[in-house]
């Protein structure tokens, strides 16, 4: 369950990452981050409402959930949005993905998991398979090196905030009101930022964007619960790697539904191949 779980937030993630590139060709990545957050928080809330009691937020467990959360989706979220803006699906969501990097590091050093030598060769051909895809090719759409920063910063985001809520679940094993608070949290985070750039008026709001946008929240949200039930049944050095085999499907989605915006190389086809090969080492470990 923890392999269906964690591969089912991966392609929820990849469908999200279409949607959003087809959506920033009208609007911005701060509109569709305010938008997805919101939406993400709505639905979980809405869920909530039908399956659990409010006492179940009344816990101490709560702060690592509001710390994850300002992490990611928050931070590493806007992050991504930014890169995916600057310079595509392709390049961009693979960096971000790098995550397991990170969080298996800290989950060995904070959480004392073990990392095996698969988990460690697993993930190394994921981050070569990044460090592939992160890099320019001909033929492709020229963009800044500077702007490779958003996903980078967005993958230590994502590592940082998977280890706050395995803390969290490992004290308070409920997955729905984890998501539920960490969400809110990502949402909250948004507004704030949004007041200190001028308020709603800053906002991209344009229709067809904003129709993309919602459609990315749904994807998001249905990632966010699935990655928080195989969180809560597995340990993070085997659900963060499974997770970021989204840069996969979303290379695979973009050649299929995005092709008049991203051009899919052969340099890029090998590094997915190489990011495949890690996950199916980290699986089987």
């Amino acid at each position: 369950m923890v392999e269906y779980f964690s591969l089912q937030a991966a392609l929820c993630f990849a469908a999200s990452h279409i949607f959003i590139r087809r959506g920033l060709v009208t609007s911005d990545a701060f509109t569709c981050s305010f938008i997805s957050l919101g939406m993400t928080a709505l639905t979980l809330w809405l869920l909530t409402a039908f399956f659990l009691p409010l006492s179940s937020f009344w816990t101490p467990t709560v702060g690592y959930f509001i710390a994850a959360g300002i992490f990611a989706p928050a931070l590493g979220r806007i992050f991504t949005y930014m890169g995916i803006e600057r310079i595509g699906v392709s390049r961009s969501v693979p960096v971000s993905n790098s995550s397991p990097l990170v969080a298996s590091i800290i989950a060995v050093l904070v959480v004392e998991e073990i990392w095996t030598a698969l988990n460690f060769l697993g993930t190394t051909l994921v981050v070569l398979g990044v460090v592939i895809l992160s890099r320019s090719g001909a033929g492709e759409a020229e963009w800044r090196k500077i702007d490779m920063i958003y996903p980078i910063l967005a993958s230590l985001s994502f590592g940082i905030s998977a280890n706050l809520r395995k803390l969290g679940l490992l004290a308070e094993n409920v997955p729905l009101m984890a998501a539920t608070v960490t969400s809110t949290t990502g949402f909250l985070f948004a507004v704030a930022l949004l007041q200190t750039r001028g308020g709603f008026r800053s906002l991209v709001l344009a229709p067809s964007g904003c129709a993309w946008f919602f459609a990315a929240g749904l994807g998001n949200t249905a990632a966010m619960i699935s990655v928080f039930y195989a969180l809560s049944l597995g340990r993070v050095v085997i659900v963060e790697p499974l997770v970021a085999a989204n840069p996969v499907l979303s290379i695979l989605l973009s050649a299929i539904f995005l092709k008049d915006l991203e051009v899919i190389t052969p340099r890029v086809l090998v590094g997915a191949a190489l990011t495949v090969v890690g996950t199916v080492l980290v699986a089987v470990s």
